[in-house]
């Protein structure tokens, strides 16, 4: 009973309480005709026992009391609900007068068995010159009034029923006019939990479920702050942790690029000043060391803030890397298509599409054994798009994914936008939508 729709059960109620009503209607036409079939047939009996005695009395003074018998049942025309016989005992036959024809239609025999009266019967003696000539036999015959009530009782029930279907219709097309504004608040819900926040009801005409659109458009509304509020506090959080890398690189830049420099002129000074080839040899190693530390020490400042983003036109950065990556593989085919015009992304977008560039190339060169590598950037009106496919080997199946790409797949969804990945045997594709439009 609960999976059934509202509309269902208030047709289940109507159809219930028409169904009751119909029965009762059927049971007060029954009893009713039941009386009335009994009060006629009990009237048409006492009738026809008085044109019998009347038809006696005209025919003893009109005919010989032998003729009396046969010119009884020529005479005598029976009542409605009455059969008349004459019982002429020195014949030994039984004479029935003609009925005056019924053109009705029988009714059924479950519904006469239910409204037929008792049948009553009467014997009334015929004597003449003092002598009984025989008997005229009154039998009931109730079934021109069952016919006629039967008639009747389907005509009342039948209008009854096409009104009852006529009102259940009207209902119907009433409930379903009155809730069709449920398909539309169940539509808009919908929309929400796709995260088409935007979806509204709008006001609705219905007093009953103006408040319910009421309601969900009030929580739309605050769905879409506080979406607003998240995309806000994600894009503070990714800013964050850019200041944050970007500080430390500066003082990894100011602070241990003077040190590494220093150390390398005092081993150039020791060596230049040592007594011995050992003291020049140890020399010589502490330059390396510095050396090494010096490299790590770029390695780390461009895994923290590429100096160029942020400096230069977004294109510009892209193109440096890609160059740099030709000269570095020149047996790697990198071809970049930059779509003209584009607009200057904000830092924390630059720096995203720049990471994505990083780590895809990184993941087709040293990962894939790729031959081609192909990067695209362009923008639609909602967002930053790029796309970078290689020819490599694909990852392997079952395989999971590096923490690079992890950890780009999470700053992307931090900004509102999303990373696909797509692998087969023949390369690799990575997609890339960031959101253009800027919050807080």
């Amino acid at each position: 009973m609960n999976r059934l729709s509202l509309t269902t059960r208030i047709l289940l109620v109507i159809f219930t309480v028409q169904a009751m009503l119909f029965a009762a209607l059927a049971a007060a036409n029954l009893n009713s005709l039941r009386g009335e079939i009994a009060l006629e047939t009990r009237l048409g009996a006492q009738t026809a026992r008085s044109l019998v005695l009347a038809t006696i009395g005209t025919l003893q003074s009109a005919v010989p009391p032998d003729a009396l018998m046969t010119a009884l049942p020529e005479r005598l025309v029976p009542p409605r609900h009455t059969r008349i016989m004459v019982l002429d005992p020195r014949e030994g036959v039984i004479r029935e007068s003609e009925p005056d024809p019924e053109p009705a239609r029988a009714a059924p025999a479950w519904f006469a068995a239910m409204v037929a009266p008792e049948p009553q019967e009467t014997r009334v003696p015929v004597t003449a010159g003092g002598r009984l000539q025989g008997f005229v036999h009154i039998a009931t015959d109730p079934a021109a009034g069952i016919a006629g009530a039967w008639r009747t009782i389907r005509t009342t029930l039948g209008l009854a029923a096409l009104a009852a279907l006529a009102q259940a219709l009207l209902i119907l097309i009433a409930t379903r006019h009155a809730l069709r504004p449920v398909g539309s608040i169940a539509a808009r819900l919908e929309d929400l939990t796709h995260g088409d926040l935007a979806a509204r009801v709008g006001l609705l005409s219905q007093p009953d479920l103006a408040p319910l659109a009421t309601g969900v458009d009030r929580l739309a509304s605050a769905l879409e702050q506080a979406q607003t509020d998240r995309r806000r506090l994600q894009r503070r959080v990714v800013n964050r942790g850019d200041e944050e890398r970007k500080a430390i690189a500066r003082d990894l830049h100011d602070e241990m690029g003077p040190c590494l420099f220093g150390l390398r002129v005092e081993a150039d000074a020791l060596h230049e000043a040592a007594p011995d080839p050992a003291i020049a040899e140890h020399a010589n190693a502490i330059s390396a060391i510095a050396e090494e530390i010096s490299r790590v020490n770029r390695s780390l400042l461009n895994d923290l803030r590429p100096a160029a983003v942020g400096q230069l036109p977004l294109p510009a950065v892209l193109s440096d890397y890609t160059d740099d990556l030709g000269r570095r593989f020149p047996d790697i085919r990198i071809r970049l298509d930059i779509a003209e015009g584009l607009p200057e992304p904000d830092e924390a977008t630059a720096l995203t599409l720049f990471r994505i560039l990083q780590e895809g190339t990184t993941n087709a060169l040293r990962h894939a054994d790729a031959h081609s590598v192909a990067i695209r950037l362009w923008t639609d009106p909602a967002h930053w798009r790029m796309i970078l496919s290689d020819d490599g080997k694909g990852l392997a199946p079952g395989s999971r994914e590096g923490t690079g790409l992890t950890g780009m797949r999470e700053r992307i969804t931090l900004l509102g936008g999303e990373l696909t990945l797509s692998s087969t045997g023949n390369g690799t594709t990575i997609e890339a939508n960031l959101p253009r439009a800027q919050t807080g």
